[in-house]
C-alpha cells in the first residue's frame, strides 16, 4: 500500500537507504557435468525436459564473468528520487537461451511494499511499467525470458532496473533496507527444439507464498458519496453501487486527518457488512478530491485499509484537497465478484454511445499533466495538475466547451468528444479518442509506454464503461 502523508512536507528520514539490486548467474553445463548448481537455483530437484548439448556456456555480466551476485549502492535515497542501474548480459562459447527470475519478497519489509521498479529488456518493460518492488519479486519469481530466439557469442541483452520512492512514501520505512534480487539461468540451445524451449525454464513452478491466486481479479465493489466536510471517528458511511444479490455494506471511519477548517483530507476505515462482520477484502481504494483521484492498492487485501489514504494534492501546492468520495475495491469471489453483472456496461465501439466521464490513472514519474478538450470545434480545460505514480483524474463532459476554443464557446451537452490532448511537463500532446468511434475501454492504455491507463468511466445514460474482454 502507498499511502499519502499528511502534506506538511515533513522530512522522510531516508538518508543513506541502500537498495541491492543484485544479478545472480549461473551457466549451463554440459550433461555430463551434472544439474546440480541449476537445481538449486530453482529449488527443485530436476527439470523435467530439460537437455543440455555437449560442451559449455558461460554467462558474461557487464563483461566479466559471473556465478555469483552483484550489487547495486544506492544511498541516499529520498522521497521523490530513485535512480538506474543497466546489466549487460552475454554468453560465451555456445549460444544459449536465457531466463531471468527474482526471489520473493521478505515478510513484513515495509521499504520493498514503498519502493516502486521498473524493470526492462532492451528497453520494454517486463513489469508494466513502475511497479512496488515486493510486486514485482512476485511477478517475476516464475522467470521470465529474456533473449530473442538464443543469444549468440556476438549479441548482448541489456536489463535496466529503475527504482523511484514516491513522494508520499511512508515514514515507517524510514532506516529500513531492501533488496532485488535477479537470478539468470541459461540452456544451450543446441539439442532443444525452440517449440520445446518453455519447458526447460527452472522457475516455472515456483511461487511465493500467500501470492497464488490470493486476489485473482479487484474489482469495484461500492462508493461512499457526498461525504461530509467534519468526518469523524466512528461515522459510519453506508456504500452505494453494490454488485446485485450482495446486502448492505458500509465503511466505518477508524482515523482522520484533516485541515485547519477540519475539513478531512484522510481517512482509514474498515469495511463491514450491515450486521457488523467484517466486509470482503479490500484490494484497492481510490479516494476523490477536487477533479483528481488518487489510488491506493492495499497488499495484502484486508476489510480495514489500517493507514490513513489521502485525497489528491491541489495543482502546485502540497495542500491536499478535501474528500468528496470513497470507491472500494475487493477481490472477486470474496463477496465482490459481479458475476455476470459485467452485462449491465456499455461497450464503447460504436459512435451511438456518448461519454459523460473518463476515469484515467497517470503511470509514469512525478509530473504536472494537462487534458484538454480538442476536435469538432471543442475546447475546454478537464484537467490540470501535478501527478505522482498512481495518480488519477476524471475527465468530464460537462467541462467540454462547444462551439470554441478555450472557454469562448458555448456550453454543449454534457459529453466528451470527439478527442482529448493530454499532455505531460508541456510535452507534445497524446492525443486519445473518446467519442466512441474508436475502441476504448476499462484497461485500454495510451501514450509512450503506455504513460495512461483508462480504469472506468460512465455513458450520457448513467451506465459504466465496460473493460477491454467486452470489445
Amino acid at each position: 500500500m502507498t499511502p499519502g502523508d499528511d502534506g506538511a512536507g515533513r522530512q522522510s528520514g531516508l538518508s543513506r537507504r541502500r537498495l541491492l539490486a543484485g544479478i545472480g548467474g549461473v551457466g549451463a553445463v554440459g550433461m555430463a557435468s551434472g544439474l546440480g548448481t541449476g537445481a538449486y537455483l530453482a529449488d527443485r530437484e530436476t527439470f523435467a525436459d530439460n537437455v543440455f548439448g555437449a560442451g559449455s556456456v558461460e554467462l558474461i555480466v557487464n563483461e566479466e564473468v559471473t556465478d555469483g551476485t552483484f550489487a547495486v549502492d544506492v544511498s541516499d535515497i529520498d522521497r521523490g528520487h530513485g535512480g538506474t542501474e543497466t546489466f549487460d548480459i552475454e554468453v560465451r562459447t555456445n549460444p544459449a537461451r536465457v531466463w531471468l527470475a527474482t526471489d520473493c519478497p521478505a515478510a513484513g519489509d515495509a521499504l520493498a511494499d514503498a519502493i516502486e521498479v521498473d524493470v526492462a529488456v532492451d528497453r520494454e518493460s517486463v513489469t508494466d511499467g513502475y511497479r512496488p518492488l515486493a510486486e514485482v519479486e512476485r511477478e517475476l519469481v516464475a522467470g521470465e525470458r529474456i533473449d530473442a530466439g538464443c543469444l549468440g557469442p556476438d549479441d548482448r541483452v541489456t536489463v535496466e532496473v529503475n527504482w523511484q520512492l514516491p513522494g508520499d512514501a511512508p515514514d515507517e520505512v524510514a532506516g529500513e533496507a531492501t533488496d532485488l534480487t535477479f537470478r539468470l539461468y541459461a540452456e544451450q540451445c543446441r539439442h532443444v527444439a525452440e517449440a520445446d524451449a518453455a519447458a526447460s525454464n527452472p522457475f516455472a513452478d515456483r511461487v511465493c507464498e500467500g501470492s497464488d491466486d490470493d486476489c485473482p481479479a479487484c474489482v469495484e465493489f461500492g462508493k461512499a458519496d457526498d461525504i461530509e466536510a467534519a468526518l469523524a471517528v466512528g461515522d459510519v458511511l453506508p456504500l452505494t453501487g453494490l454488485p446485485a444479490g450482495v446486502g448492505a455494506h458500509d465503511i466505518e471511519i477508524t482515523a482522520v486527518e484533516t485541515k485547519a477548517d477540519d475539513e478531512a483530507i484522510g481517512a482509514a476505515f474498515v469495511l463491514r457488512a450491515a450486521d457488523g462482520a467484517p466486509g470482503p477484502a479490500v484490494c484497492a481504494v481510490e479516494i476523490k478530491g477536487g477533479r483528481g483521484t488518487e489510488r491506493y492498492e492495499i497488499d495484502p487485501a484486508a476489510p480495514a485499509t489500517g493507514e490513513v489514504l489521502f485525497a489528491p494534492r491541489k495543482p502546485d501546492s502540497d495542500e491536499r484537497h478535501g474528500i468528496s468520495h470513497i470507491v472500494v475495491f475487493v477481490c472477486s469471489g470474496d463477496d465482490g465478484d459481479r458475476g455476470d453483472d459485467s452485462s449491465d456496461c456499455v461497450v464503447c465501439d460504436d459512435s451511438a454511445v456518448s461519454l459523460a466521464s473518463l476515469d484515467v490513472r497517470y503511470r509514469g514519474d512525478d509530473a504536472s499533466v494537462t487534458a484538454v478538450s480538442t476536435g469538432g470545434n471543442t475546447g475546454g480545460t478537464l484537467f490540470e495538475g501535478t501527478l505522482t505514480p498512481g495518480g488519477a483524474f476524471t475527465l468530464f463532459g460537462s467541462d467540454v466547451v462547444r462551439g470554441g476554443n478555450a472557454g469562448n464557446g458555448n456550453a454543449g451537452p454534457d459529453k466528451l468528444g470527439p478527442e482529448v490532448d493530454i499532455t505531460v511537463d508541456g510535452g507534445e500532446p497524446i492525443s486519445l479518442h473518446v467519442s466512441c468511434s474508436e475502441p476504448l475501454a476499462v484497461g485500454t492504455r495510451f501514450g509512450d509506454g503506455d504513460l495512461f491507463e483508462v480504469t472506468g468511466g460512465t455513458t450520457t445514460d448513467g451506465e459504466s464503461l465496460c473493460d477491454s474482454e467486452a470489445i
